[in-house]
């Protein structure tokens, strides 16, 4: 009897040490940003006209994208499904020279750095209006 209640113990023990190191480190990259650690942001909307599809943000916006990005929630999904409309990307620099890129896929999905989850329509669609208004540098990477 003893020997099985180690054994259960055992079990227990490996699988809570197995889901603590399956964090999703995306979702926590977004819950834990801040300011200080934001080099440039920079925006895209689509489907959009070519000269108001860009936004580079200035420094002062930076606390107001973060919130957003801190608030992120949603539950990890493995293929999340193809939408027509509209979506908003923040491409997001920090101070590492890291950059991420954190989605708003038709108030329907939350992606961050390709990781799909489902957020809910009531924080998705509180992002706001950017005044997106030029079109992306030559350079500009999506």
């Amino acid at each position: 009897m003893k020997s099985m209640i180690k054994m259960v113990t055992f079990l227990c023990l490996i699988l809570t040490f197995s889901s603590c190191n399956n964090k999703d480190e995306n979702m926590a990259w977004a819950q834990n940003l801040k300011v200080s650690d934001v080099e440039k942001i920079e925006a895209v909307s689509m489907p959009s006209l070519e000269n108001e599809r860009y936004k580079d943000y200035d420094v002062s916006k930076f606390a107001d994208i973060v919130e957003i990005v801190n608030n992120a929630k949603g539950n990890k999904i493995e293929n999340s499904e193809e939408i027509a409309g509209g979506g908003i990307t923040f491409y997001i620099t920090t101070t590492d020279g890291e950059r991420h890129t954190f989605t708003n896929d038709s108030n329907t999905y939350l992606v961050i750095d390709g990781v799909s989850y489902e957020a809910s329509y009531d924080y998705l669609s509180k992002w706001g209006d950017y005044n997106f208004n030029r079109k992306a540098p030559d350079d500009f990477v999506y």
